[in-house]
């Protein structure tokens, strides 16, 4: 199973230094979050390439998601979201990356007024987006979000409304399991997610807290179950494989320790 390094661990620091430095620790998987400092531009892609071919790199990439939101129900906004999240797209595609990490997008205080409205975008968005993925031969992982956002994906019921709408007609459109935002929601939900959604999942940003805010700390140093983690998802088809989204490159090696082990 493919282990990645997100370049959360280094956003600090200019891409390439980080991509080198993850490289000469031992990561040959990158999920490169395609925002901040780390935004792709043709230079920055050019040199993944480049990076890619001297180390066999393989990468994903997560988009844009500051200040992004791609079911506002204000056009302008929206269409400026969905521009930056298809570029994304296409960035990823130029770097061989086989999956793109998106969050869902949030409500809207005119949900009060007419329910569903920000929920209705969301689905038509998704139609677009998956256009672009399958043209590409690119897939879409759906990120669940911590409890404290006002997102329209927090928790396996929501995951299963989405997918129960979309069913088979948006095929590159997936889940992505984000474990420590799950652990925010209760102590069983990341069991009930896999439970019952395992075989939407496509990829897993593994990550630690205790239960009370979304801390991206090591594995092990919170009170996620790991052992029953990496028993659920032994069969699962994650093409994505697991993204180790911690704070630093020690938490990732730290991380990937503890969860080598437990793969066996």
């Amino acid at each position: 199973m493919d282990i990645y390094i997100s370049s959360l661990a280094g956003i600090l620091r200019p891409l390439k230094s980080f991509v080198v430095k993850a490289a000469n620790e031992g990561f040959r998987n990158i999920e490169i979050i395609d925002d901040w400092s780390h935004r792709l531009n043709s230079g920055k892609i050019k040199e993944l390439i480049e990076l890619g071919k001297s180390y066999s790199l393989k990468y994903l990439v997560h988009a844009p998601f500051d200040g992004i939101n791609i079911s506002t129900p204000q056009p302008s906004l929206r269409r400026t979201s969905l521009k930056l999240i298809e570029r994304s797209i296409r960035k990823a595609h130029k770097i061989e990356a086989k999956l793109v990490v998106v969050h869902s997008g949030f409500k809207s205080p005119f949900d009060y007024f007419r329910p569903k409205t920000t929920w209705s975008i969301f689905l038509d968005v998704l139609k677009f987006i998956n256009r672009i993925a399958s043209d590409l031969d690119v897939y879409i992982g759906i990120e669940n979000m911590p409890s404290n956002a006002f997102a329209l994906i927090h928790s396996h019921k929501d995951a299963m409304i989405l997918l129960d709408e979309i069913g088979s007609s948006l095929e590159r459109i997936r889940l992505t399991l984000d474990v420590g935002h799950s652990n925010t929601i209760s102590n069983d939900e990341i069991k009930k997610f896999l439970l019952s959604l395992g075989h939407y999942v496509i990829h897993v940003h593994v990550h630690d807290n205790k239960g009370e805010n979304d801390d991206h700390l090591p594995i092990g140093s919170g009170n996620i179950d790991w052992r029953m983690f990496v028993d659920m998802i032994k069969g699962l088809k994650l093409i994505g494989g697991l993204t180790l989204e911690v704070m630093s490159i020690r938490d990732a090696k730290k991380s990937l320790k503890l969860l080598t082990r437990l793969l066996g």
